[in-house]
């Protein structure tokens, strides 16, 4: 099963494009009126709707990785410092294959993604 995805209003939107191509149900915040909104009622959408959120904003990854809104929603936080559209949906293309079973079974996580791999942060479990 693809995955439903939220591309936050940050993400590059040739790589929603792609994503949609691959087959992946992507949402991008501006197309759905979300744009300007809080990091909070971002997270809030993906959560109601039941959606992966995939965000490249620092501030929000701050506060989902280490502050108010840990703990809530699936995330994945774009944190490559070249932007490189092939090579940036090639590495979440693969995390959404290697960790299918993360995705469908648990509600919370974030799933930090950079030129090195990704690490992935469980709530409950730092």
């Amino acid at each position: 099963m693809m995955s439903k995805i939220l591309a936050d209003e940050n993400v590059h939107s040739d790589i929603v494009r792609r994503l949609r191509e691959q087959g992946h149900d992507v949402l991008f915040v501006p197309e759905i009126g979300l744009a300007g909104s809080s990091d909070d009622a971002i997270l809030e959408y993906s959560i109601k709707h039941n959606l992966l959120l995939l965000s490249g904003d620092k501030d929000f990854g701050g506060l989902i990785e280490f502050g108010t809104l840990w703990g809530r929603g699936q995330v994945i936080l774009l944190r490559h410092r070249l932007i490189n559209i092939t090579r940036i949906v090639k590495n979440i293309m693969e995390v959404l294959m290697n960790e299918k079973e993360l995705i469908r079974s648990e509600k919370s996580f974030v799933i930090v993604l950079s030129e090195a791999g990704y690490r992935i942060h469980r709530y409950g479990n730092e």
